[in-house]
């Protein structure tokens, strides 16, 4: 009898470690961590091929580069024509200038002197307002700085390039020079009653008294003109002087 109750024991302690080493095996299985599903393949766009290069478009083009131009008005012009006279500078009106994209004037100046000793070489065409801006950098600076460092008096500015439609510089693409606007002239030197002739260039350590002279008539033009250029500016301008009237926003000027 004993034996029995023995062997039934030794069978009730196997039966419950077996239920508990099977549990236990479940439990550590569920704690393995399992691999990422693997993602599905879009089957309506695995096999689409790229899109038709024909349909495929180019990068626009950057378009031009905003720039203010002089706005016309006929009743300003000739109120400036007349405060022109009045300086003594003789001048025609020439017919409306014409040129590829917005270059162009409407009423262009045709410039002989700038007052009534002075002449105008090089036969400028350009606004009136850039006209008068000559005459009184002329009256104001250029011939009393003539006077006070070459002992002699102006007979003439000697202008190269007035009206003409290009690019700033020249360059390819860009911004329209002032001078597709008639809008700037580009001054060479100037020559004297005396028969001596004053010619821009670079005049680094000069102590002679052209040196001066130019310095003066450059300084000074940036009272009446929004843009000087000139020797002290770049290897471009080295042997002009380029003023203009060009319009910036605020009224901001460039004197170099």
């Amino acid at each position: 009898m004993s034996g029995l109750i023995i062997n039934s024991l030794a069978f009730t302690l196997t039966a419950t470690l077996l239920l508990a080493v099977s549990a236990t095996s479940a439990n550590a299985a569920s704690d393995v961590p399992k691999p990422r599903p693997k993602p599905q393949l879009d089957k309506t766009t695995k096999d689409k091929p790229d899109a038709d290069a024909s349909t495929r478009q180019e990068p626009a083009a950057p378009p031009p580069p905003k720039q203010t131009v002089p706005t016309f008005d006929l009743a300003a012009a000739k109120k400036c024509e007349t405060a022109l006279r009045s300086l003594g500078a003789k001048f025609s009106v020439g017919k409306p200038l014409q040129g590829d994209g917005i270059c162009g004037w409407q009423r262009p100046l045709e410039l002989q002197t700038v007052g009534k000793q002075v002449a105008v070489a090089g036969d400028p065409q350009v606004r009136c307002e850039v006209a008068l801006a000559l005459a009184r950098w002329s009256k104001q600076v250029v011939e009393p700085t003539a006077k006070l460092h070459l002992q002699s008096d102006l007979s003439k500015i000697l202008i190269s390039t007035s009206y003409q439609c290009r690019r700033r510089n020249n360059a390819a693409t860009g911004k329209v020079s002032e001078h597709g606007f008639a809008n700037g002239v580009d001054v060479m030197g100037f020559a004297l009653q005396d028969g001596r002739k004053v010619m821009i260039a670079p005049r680094p350590g000069s102590v002679e008294p052209e040196r001066a002279f130019q310095a003066a008539v450059r300084g000074g033009s940036c009272a009446y003109f929004t843009t000087v250029l000139g020797p002290t500016t770049n290897a471009a301008h080295a042997n002009h002087l380029h003023l203009d009237l060009a319009i910036r926003r605020g009224g901001y000027r460039l004197c170099q």
